[in-house]
């Protein structure tokens, strides 16, 4: 036998066997083949006396106990059994830090002394064989980075969810990502619970031109203020209700607002001044593992979804790799998101140069290529002989990759100002003028409808119809959904492209979060579990150390640290003190939005304690959803559930089973609104 090439899944090694031909023999190893033991049967016997074996690494050393889990003993068993019949061995498995690990430990168990690595970003003839020209040694900073990773999230893990146990109560968990992403929730949770809404108004009036248009008050002169006081607006008001100290605003009563707009009511209004200015929208870059997450809440689907749908896609060779921080293109690839613009639209759909874009993240640690088709002869969505999300996906991708090298769209836009009496009036409208990318991909800020302004000139005088004054409340800060909690997840730091969906799972497993239509809503054990970490180890929800944290692993990765020198500074000389500081004692949480009432972790589980007493919370009730009415109902115990009839049971039950699905494919005028082969790095 010539060569043994393994992969990570059996998909991807059935697609590269196809391609290399019958001098390979392409194997998956299902992921990793080496890890911590996972319980105490695991630890080997020679191990077992130690004082530090249930945690498996030697907390004053870092020394990992590396096992083969019993799940993994046949796999590994076969590929020892090929290896030693093969001239030769080439360990395939992803580019990332976990994939150079199980290169690493692959090669440990099969005696390979000096393992070769054959690394490639899309699965496609033309790229497996550019990388069997050009393989290369194991990274060992990769390695040391991944086995940093494990060894502090293990540290962390353990350390703290003993911690849990005896003060919340319950198998309960902490992690290194898992706990400051918690954190996140949780400060937006308490938000909402402290949010006092404030009122301001809204006053309108339809200008009875041709096209009609509608203007909006957005001053009010008196004699006190010649030139106008501005109205309040929502952004004037803080989270307590009262405006905020630095702006001078009208707030007007009720009175006045109908007042106003019965003055406005049939009035003319004079033109005081017309803009013209022509803008642009450029498109967004390609994508990269976080902005396909946030895209894949189009379509419906969640971002274990969205990860789970894009590693099929990458194994069947229609994708490139989608782990990925970087927005960059490679050459070949901006040549034919070029070619392809213009067979679609014409030589002028495209600039007279390409592209690039540079990632924002000066962490990015995974930074081959964005997310885009696979190979140097792109497929569009309507020939590949995908259905389902697989298509809506690949869409998706196609459409925004291309997109990102065609021409700006360009709008003219004209913004009006207008008085009458003692009122000042603006409107606005938006105009599309050049199409550019917009003729493939719809821009989500296009989606809002821009009036179109007809021909106007200043001294112009322009008859009015006032609409009914709009009496509004500000909004209490909107809960984070799957993909804007990515969002924040990226922009503060915390974890990496393969953690963010095992994240966003793992808080759900633990029903620390909850789904409620498309945002997180976090429940009374998570609220509980954010309040101890916060008090007695609150680095591990500090969104900054976490951060720091995972800038340790980078530079562990390029060689700028040592593993050691990492361990011992986040845990020997950080978290072990803190934890070993940490009291057990069980937290409890004043909920703002409800007068004399707050949370207790009790051996039971959370109680609501309330005019005196303290009772169990059912577990379906989410804090910051009560009101003093249900809150007085679960203490008097007469509270019960809120019904949901079967047809809307069932039809949530459809909804998400079926996300609608891209049915067609290029070009289109919008959007797509469609319907683990590989494992996720644990956060333990």
């Amino acid at each position: 036998m010539a060569t043994l090439v393994i992969v990570e899944s059996p998909a991807k090694a059935r697609k590269i066997a196809g391609y290399l031909g019958h001098d390979y023999v392409v194997r998956a190893s299902l992921g990793h083949v080496r890890d911590l033991p996972g319980s105490k049967a695991e630890i080997p016997e020679r191990y077992r006396a130690e004082p530090w074996a249930n945690l498996g690494v030697n907390p004053e050393t870092f020394a990992p106990i590396y096992v083969v889990p019993a799940s993994k003993k046949a796999t590994v068993r076969e590929l020892q059994q090929l290896a030693a019949k093969a001239d030769r061995v080439l360990f395939a498995s992803d580019m990332d830090r976990e994939g150079e690990a199980i290169s690493y430990h692959l090669s440990r168990l099969l005696k390979v002394e000096q393992p070769t690595r054959l690394v490639f970003t899309e699965i496609t003839q033309e790229a497996l064989q550019n990388a069997l020209k050009a393989t290369r040694p194991l990274d060992l900073h990769l390695v040391a980075a991944q086995e940093a990773r494990r060894v502090i999230d293990r540290l962390v893990g353990y350390g703290v969810s003993p911690l849990l146990w005896g003060s919340v109560g319950g198998k309960l968990s902490a992690g290194r990502v898992q706990s400051a992403a918690l954190m996140l929730l949780a400060q937006r949770e308490m938000a909402r619970m402290r949010f006092k809404p404030a009122t301001f108004w809204s006053i309108r009036a339809d200008v009875l031109t041709r096209p009609k248009f509608t203007a909006t008050v957005t001053h009010v002169r008196s004699s006190e203020h010649p030139q106008g006081l501005p109205i309040a607006r929502a952004g004037d008001y803080t989270q307590d209700g009262v405006l905020k100290g630095d702006v001078s605003v009208l707030e007007m009563t009720d009175e006045q607002a109908r007042a106003l707009s019965a003055y406005l009511d049939g009035r003319e209004a004079t033109v005081t001044q017309v803009e013209l200015t022509e803008t642009r929208s450029r498109p967004a870059p390609p994508f990269i593992t976080s902005t396909l997450q946030q895209a894949g809440g189009r379509l419906n689907l969640s971002a274990k979804q969205v990860m789970d749908t894009a590693q099929r896609l990458y194994e069947g060779g229609y994708i490139t790799y989608m782990r990925t921080d970087s927005p960059a293109l490679s050459d070949e690839a901006l040549t034919e998101a070029r070619r392809e613009a213009t067979r679609l639209f014409g030589t002028a759909a495209v600039p007279a140069q390409p592209r690039q874009y540079a990632t924002r993240n000066r962490n990015a640690q995974e930074a081959h290529e964005a997310i885009r088709p696979a190979g140097t002869t792109w497929r569009a969505p309507d020939t590949v002989g995908l259905g389902g999300n697989e298509l809506a996906l690949y869409t998706l991708i196609y459409q925004r990759t291309v997109a990102s090298q065609m021409n700006d769209a360009v709008f003219d836009k004209t913004v009006v100002t207008l008085t009458c009496g003692a009122a000042t009036l603006n409107a606005q409208g938006r105009v599309l003028k050049e199409a550019g990318y917009l003729q493939l991909l719809q821009d989500e800020d296009e989606e809002k409808d821009d009036q179109r302004l007809p021909a106007l000139q200043p001294g112009q005088r322009l008859p009015l119809k006032a609409r009914p004054p709009e009496g509004k409340k500000t909004s209490a800060p909107t809960r984070y959904s799957e993909a804007t909690l990515v969002q924040a997840m990226e922009k503060a730091g915390i974890g990496r492209p393969s953690t963010y969906a095992q994240t966003l799972a793992t808080l759900q497993t633990r029903e620390y979060v909850r789904v409620t239509g498309r945002h997180l809503s976090v429940t009374a054990v998570g609220l509980l579990v954010a309040t101890y970490l916060a008090r007695q180890v609150p680095e591990v929800m500090q969104k900054d150390f976490t951060a720091t944290m995972e800038a340790g692993l980078d530079d562990v990765a390029a060689g700028g640290t040592t593993r050691i020198a990492y361990l011992t500074h986040f845990w020997t000389q950080g978290l072990a003190p803190t934890i070993r500081r940490a009291s057990r004692d069980a937290p409890s949480l004043p909920l703002p939005h409800l007068e004399a009432t707050r949370l207790r972790a009790t051996g039971s589980g959370p109680h609501l304690i309330r005019a005196g007493q303290s009772v169990p919370l059912p577990p379906e009730v989410i804090p910051a959803e009560l009101d003093d009415a249900q809150a007085d109902t679960i203490v008097q115990g007469t509270w019960k559930p809120a019904k949901k009839t079967r047809q809307k049971r069932e039809r949530n039950a459809v909804s998400a089973a079926t996300p609608k699905q891209a049915t067609s494919a290029t070009p289109r005028k919008r959007n797509p609104r469609p319907g683990k082969t590989r494992r996720e790095p644990a956060d333990s």
